[in-house]
């Protein structure tokens, strides 16, 4: 009986020898042992008892184990915030702490780090250097922070060639400067628009980029885009030279990103530009692009009411280019004001067949159609009776042919829907394409109902549906659809990371998402 006893009383004695898996001083004091260490940090960060994490931090200043700070990160504590900022420390050889350092600090949101990170983030570096990844988790995180004190760092990484660094950094800056849109990155951006790689990223540009977080800053961008149209930005002109810019091509990007920041303010001189020689066409076919091209359209991107008159004027100027007429006449469309239908409907019937000879002119030929296009985009019930020339059966297939069928097609769905926002919402997904773009191109028309409705189709499955949508939504909408942000937010997160046409178009919704916040 004593011996049955003395069992029962050890096996009672025994059960304070077991510890506890659940209790973080189980494994706390096992941290020390080199057989147990591993597991026992592997239960403190399954545990996340606040209670590790002083004992962690000790465990980590005494073996600068990645794994252990890794472990210490975890729990997003701010207890933890002068360990990892001392952590942020790092070289080309010795980096993987930094990263981790880097990605915590963003998490835990502590604005001590903002300094620590912005020297991180700037410290000079080799190329090519798995190092880098520190500067990419560095500027994640104070983009998390929001801290304006970063934006400044971010323009030093934005504004270093790369020949000095990885041009993704750049690229990278150029899209978390937008999630700032602090005005003091504007010269920086504008600069970007004309930015690309070198060495291995050659032929890679953030052009992009750099234009969706100006248009994401909005009317502070204006003066400087004004000045880099002129030619009068002097480190705009000192690149041009450097890298022998495209003839044409400082004018395209300017007056393009005017276009999408849609500023009245901007255009007396883009109006007074179109008095100046227009360098990419005068460089001739294959050697420069126009830059009064983009110039004219961005006109009718603003819309204001001072610019009908000139787009008039451009169009029936016998001395104009026909890029230039071709572009008025899509530009009077996009300015949506319908005073413009009896002239574009003069340029439409003008003759550009040689009756005798039946020879086409080609540039007449270009601009009847271009005129045609824009007529019936533009055109609603009232304008939808209009008729176009009667050509000839062997020209029924031709290019022109097909623009005359297609401006029918538009005025007739005028014609029915007149100004009934459900009529044309039932278009928007026609198998019939132009029918779907007239639909769009009306609802953008058609005030807050309209573009509701077109949020529907920012997921069109035609892509040139959806980039009228996308124009459409750009042009006549603002921060008020809320429910086209949210359209495009979603359908954004669907199509990053594609590639070709699909991510032509995000970049495209992104920099739509960008004109609506304001």
């Amino acid at each position: 009986m004593r011996k049955v006893l003395a069992v029962a009383a050890t096996a009672v004695f025994c059960m304070g020898c077991f510890s506890d898996p659940a209790d973080p001083k189980t494994w706390i004091k096992k941290l020390d042992d080199p057989r147990e260490s591993k597991e026992a940090v592997r239960q403190l960060v399954k545990l996340k008892d606040p209670k590790a994490v002083e004992p962690l931090i000790t465990l980590y200043k005494r073996s600068r184990d990645v794994e252990h700070l890794k472990a210490i990160a975890s729990f997003k504590d701010p207890s933890t915030v002068p360990v990892l900022i001392d952590s942020l420390d790092y070289s080309e050889d010795s980096f993987d702490n930094a990263s981790v350092a880097a990605t915590a600090l963003g998490d835990i949101g502590d604005k001590s780090a903002v300094e620590p990170l912005m020297k991180a983030l700037v410290k000079p570096l080799p190329v090519k250097t798995r190092a880098n990844v520190v500067k990419l988790e560095s500027m994640k995180a104070l983009n998390k922070l929001k801290d304006p004190k970063a934006v400044e760092a971010l323009i030093t990484v934005l504004s270093t060639s790369s020949e000095q660094q990885d041009f993704f950094l750049n690229q990278k800056a150029a899209i978390y400067l937008g999630t700032f849109a602090d005005a003091r990155a504007v010269p920086a951006l504008v600069r970007g628009l004309f930015m690309s790689g070198s060495g291995a990223t050659a032929g890679a540009n953030i052009f992009q980029q750099s234009r969706t977080s100006l248009i994401a800053i909005g009317e502070p961008a204006v003066d400087k885009l004004v000045e880099t149209m002129q030619r009068k930005n002097e480190i705009v002109e000192a690149d041009a030279k450097k890298n022998d810019f495209f003839p044409g091509i400082v004018t395209q990007k300017a007056t393009m990103l005017l276009g999408d920041i849609r500023s009245p303010k901007a255009v007396p001189a883009m109006i007074e530009e179109l008095g100046k020689v227009d360098e990419g066409l005068k460089a001739g076919p294959g050697k420069g692009v126009s830059g009064h091209q983009s110039l004219i359209v961005s006109l009718g991107q603003i819309g204001s009411a001072d610019v009908v008159k000139p787009l008039l004027g451009i169009l029936s100027d016998p001395k104009r280019a026909t890029k230039h007429k071709s572009a008025a006449a899509e530009a009077l469309n996009l300015a949506g004001d319908v005073s413009a239908l009896p002239a574009l409907l003069k340029v439409a019937q003008v003759k550009f067949i040689n009756e005798a000879t039946k020879v086409i002119d080609p540039e007449a030929g270009a601009v009847v159609a271009a005129a045609a296009t824009a007529y019936s985009r533009l055109a609603g019930e009232e304008g939808a009776s209009a008729a176009f020339p009667k050509l000839p059966a062997d020209l029924d297939e031709s290019d022109v042919g097909v623009v005359f069928k297609n401006a029918a097609i538009r005025l007739a769905l005028a014609k029915e829907c007149k100004q009934d926002v459900a009529c044309y919402g039932k278009y928007l997904t026609d198998k019939d394409g132009i029918k779907a773009e007239k639909a769009s191109v009306m609802l953008s028309r058609l005030g807050k109902p309209g573009l509701v409705e077109l949020a529907k189709a920012v997921s069109a499955q035609d892509l040139s549906v959806r980039l009228t949508v996308l124009a459409g939504m750009g042009r006549f909408g603002d921060k008020s659809c809320t429910e086209c942000l949210d359209a495009l937010a979603k359908q954004i997160a669907k199509d990053e990371g594609k590639t070709g046409d699909t991510k032509h178009i995000c970049d495209e919704m992104k920099a739509v998402r960008a004109q609506l916040s304001h």
